[in-house]
């Protein structure tokens, strides 16, 4: 949990900076308070606070939730990204190349350990193809038909995989480091458009986790002193043993690394 809030700052900056334009959005779920969503609001993130959560859902949905960003009139492209992941000028540059190559989707994997068909937080497209293609009902009936098939998916991924993929696969553009996922449709896979220097390890690939001090393979300015003064007295899960959970364990770590 401290690892992707300790990212929060850090995740706006490198938006401004590498993606200007963009809106930086986040979905919050029902499991969190309205005192967090404002908090998070007061950092400059356009925070979209769904309902009350409903507890019988498998755990996947929570994070697929993001994907109802689809379902939003005002928006022409979007890109799924993870807070505990940097921003970089990789992941920009190939954003851009993706943008002019009239793809209507892109899935990156840029590590060896990115090995699922689709990454969550590495992905985007272009709502119209993804309404027309994915979801012509809208994204919450996606979702929520998903939750009550059989089949248990597991993680977001498992979802992107069997239900997403296959539909968008003759429309999704790869950029692949080890060409891996080209074996899945080699038809539109390609290198990054961003070269590495020869013989110098790659530092800023695209889905790397700098998210808190216990994940960072490099220095990263996280900036969350103005989040741990928002949280110091505010309720973040509605529920009394996440928060319990929280105050416990992440709260301490956070609050010791923003000091």
């Amino acid at each position: 949990m401290d690892r992707y809030l300790t990212g929060l700052q850090a995740r706006r900056f490198e938006a401004g900076y590498h993606f200007p334009g963009w809106e930086t959005r986040l979905y919050l779920d029902g499991r969190f308070t309205k005192g967090m969503a404002d908090v998070i609001r007061k950092l400059g993130y356009n925070v979209v606070h769904l309902g009350p959560s409903d507890t019988s859902l498998p755990e996947w949905h929570h994070m697929a939730s993001r994907m109802l960003v689809i379902d939003d009139p005002e928006v022409d492209v979007f890109m799924m990204r993870d807070l505990d992941s940097a921003l970089s000028p990789r992941d920009a540059i190939s954003t851009w190349a993706w943008m002019t190559s009239g793809a209507s989707f892109l899935s990156m994997h840029d590590h060896f350990t990115h090995r699922d068909i689709m990454m969550g937080g590495m992905w985007g497209g272009r709502t119209e193809a993804a309404r027309r293609l994915i979801a012509p009902n809208g994204i919450a009936a996606f979702l929520d038909s998903a939750a009550k098939m059989d089949e248990k998916f597991g993680n977001d991924q498992v979802l992107l995989a069997r239900l997403v993929y296959p539909k968008i696969h003759p429309e999704v553009l790869h950029f692949d480091l080890a060409q891996a996922a080209c074996k899945h449709d080699g038809k539109m896979c390609v290198p990054f458009p961003m070269v590495p220097q020869t013989g110098r390890l790659i530092e800023g690939h695209v889905g790397e986790i700098v998210g808190s001090r216990a994940f960072m393979p490099r220095h990263v300015d996280v900036a969350c002193k103005e989040l741990v003064g928002g949280l110091e007295n505010t309720p973040v899960f509605e529920e009394a043993d996440l928060q319990a959970q929280w105050l416990g364990g992440a709260w301490p770590r956070m609050r010791g690394f923003c000091k």
